[in-house]
């Protein structure tokens, strides 16, 4: 995938110096890097069922606090993605509340599309709720080992690359939550 940003010769050609052009090669080098692992996504992911925490009825707790099985229909219905690779960029931006109010079907249905998300343009872009996700371990015991791995290298990905994160979880924190280190 071409890095969201330009390309170093129009860098060049625009007069930037030096040191911005270095930082430009370790930006390139850091969006290679997660384009790889947003490329396993769907192998590690797979297709998890559609929730019934969706986003319009997480959005729907977080103004409503009790929502009857109705309100719930009514608020699902405005979800029309099956898959999680189904899930707009602009769903994702504007659903950052998300996990606070999602529950264990969600969280793994909604994870990957939120990471996708995070990946596509790393290191210019992310959005706390994928942070938010990570610190609340809420749902960690769901997830196969294979996911949890994936999660360290999303974090040391993070580490590596945004070194001023404040992401609280360190690589291998989640294996070692789950008793597999």
């Amino acid at each position: 995938m071409t890095p969201p940003f330009p390309s170093r010769e129009e860098l060049r050609s625009r007069g930037y110096d030096p040191a911005t052009l270095d930082q430009y090669d370790q930006w390139r080098e850091a969006n290679r890097e997660a384009q790889a692992l947003a490329a396993r996504l769907p192998e590690v992911f797979g297709d998890p069922p559609r929730p019934k925490i969706t986003l319009s009825v997480a959005r729907g707790y977080d103004d409503e606090w009790n929502l009857t099985e109705e309100r719930i229909a009514e608020l699902s219905a405005q979800d029309p993605e099956q898959h999680w690779t189904e899930v707009s960029p602009e769903a994702v931006r504007g659903s950052q509340e998300y996990f606070t109010f999602s529950d264990a079907e969600g969280w793994r249905f909604y994870l990957p599309a939120f990471m996708q998300d995070y990946l596509t343009e790393f290191p210019n872009y992310g959005w706390d709720a994928v942070y938010l996700a990570f610190v609340s371990r809420k749902h960690v015991d769901l997830l196969t080992s294979e996911q949890l791995a994936f999660l360290d290298e999303f974090i040391a990905l993070c580490q590596k690359w945004l070194p001023t994160s404040d992401l609280p979880v360190a690589p291998d924190q989640f294996l070692r939550l789950k008793g597999l280190l």
